[in-house]
């Protein structure tokens, strides 16, 4: 009866050993996959700072770390960027299914406003949206970045360490972002300080020498004597000129596009030319700030100068109104007058700004159209498709 006893005791203890053994190999891969995400958690934080645009390449990101997710039952989550100033919220996840539309809507509705305000990062933590939860990460120049638990149906769910490290790795990849493009735009701003100083310096007054000797040789040549060279001291003189005005052009936008705003920009142009004719001129904008591409910037930007340069030299005009729209992400510009209007037909051979205004339009994929004004003037329409400039 001992022996038996005993060889029953030495079966449990086996057996306790085998459940022990297994449990031991169970929490070590446990805790391997968690390492495992933490380590995707950092990586994912150096993507995140070197990501250039978020529309196609953020989706991608988050799908390789959602394939290392190492606790059960664990909520999927998205990434949310707010612009609070145009309005814009995109909303980026690796959910198999997607979001319906009423999720994204109620998303949309929730956060947005909440981005607009001064609020503390501190009270808008574990914010509640029907069933899912959010947390604001960080607050850029012009920009918020929330991160949303989905389905969410127990807070201990997404109360496990290594969702505070991604979390963390959020905050912290586009900080690291943020800084980057700042740095670049100083490095940009500091580079197109130089090319207007040494435009100013070098070709500048070459060609206003050139033009004011070109100018004196047209008189010269209305002599009898001359007028056989009339004809090409006049070309001379007008392109000259063109080749003159189009610089001195080139160093005020350059100046222009130091300033990252758009809409503080486009004041200034404006003011430019108010300051150069009796014109009033109207801007109408709905918007503080527009999420546009700083190339993109600066194109818009030189077609609106050049539309009101026109205004100013050709269109015998008293008003003219600068209107800008933005709706389901599309820039509309448009700037009418009530001058004398223009024939398309009848461009003179010394003129290429309106060819140039169309080539700038054609280079950054924006749509111009220019035609005559009802009841008179003239109007210059650019739409410009501001998605995936994020």
């Amino acid at each position: 009866m001992s022996a038996a006893m005993t060889a029953n005791e030495m079966d449990a203890l086996l057996e306790q050993r085998q459940n022990s053994a297994s449990w031991q190999v169970t929490q070590l891969q446990q805790e391997l996959a968690i390492q495992k995400f933490e380590t995707r958690c950092l990586h994912f934080k150096n993507q995140l700072s070197r990501i250039r645009h978020l529309s196609s390449e953020l989706p991608h990101c988050l799908a390789s770390l959602k394939g290392l997710q190492p606790l059960k039952n664990a909520p999927e989550f998205a990434i949310v960027t707010c612009y609070p100033f145009s309005q814009e919220c995109f909303i980026y996840h690796a959910v198999e299914t997607g979001l319906s539309s009423q999720t994204l809507r109620k998303i949309q509705q929730v956060l947005l406003p909440l981005s607009s305000g001064s609020n503390d990062e501190q009270n808008l933590q574990h914010l509640k949206i029907d069933q899912h939860i959010a947390n604001l990460l960080f607050t850029g120049q012009d920009f918020l970045v929330w991160r949303i638990y989905l389905d969410v149906q127990d807070l201990e769910q997404i109360n496990h360490p290594i969702f505070m490290l991604l979390d963390r790795c959020i905050r912290e990849g586009f900080q690291e972002r943020d800084q980057q493009h700042r740095y670049m735009q100083d490095i940009l701003q500091q580079e197109r300080r130089a090319f207007s100083a040494d435009l100013h310096d070098s070709i500048a007054q070459i060609l206003g020498y050139l033009r004011l000797t070109s100018a004196q040789l047209y008189q010269q040549c209305k002599q009898p004597a001359y007028q056989e060279l009339i004809e090409q001291v006049e070309d001379i003189s007008n392109y000259t000129h063109y080749a003159y005005q189009q610089v001195r052009e080139l160093i005020t936008a350059s100046r222009l596009a130091q300033e990252l705003d758009f809409i503080k920009a486009l004041k200034k142009v404006i003011q430019e030319f108010e300051q150069q004719s009796s014109i009033v001129f109207e801007l109408d904008h709905r918007a503080h700030h527009i999420n546009i591409q700083p190339r993109h910037s600066v194109q818009v930007l030189y077609i609106i100068r050049e539309s009101l340069s026109n205004i100013v030299r050709h269109s015998h005009a008293s008003y003219a109104r600068i209107y800008l729209h933005v709706e389901e992400q599309k820039l509309q510009v448009r700037i009418s007058d009530n001058g004398q209007g223009i024939d398309l037909h009848r461009k003179r051979k010394d003129s290429f700004g309106l060819d140039i205004m169309q080539e700038r339009a054609e280079r950054i994929g924006a749509i111009l159209k220019i035609y005559p004004e009802q009841p008179q003037g003239t109007c210059v329409e650019l739409t410009l498709n501001l998605k995936g400039g994020e």
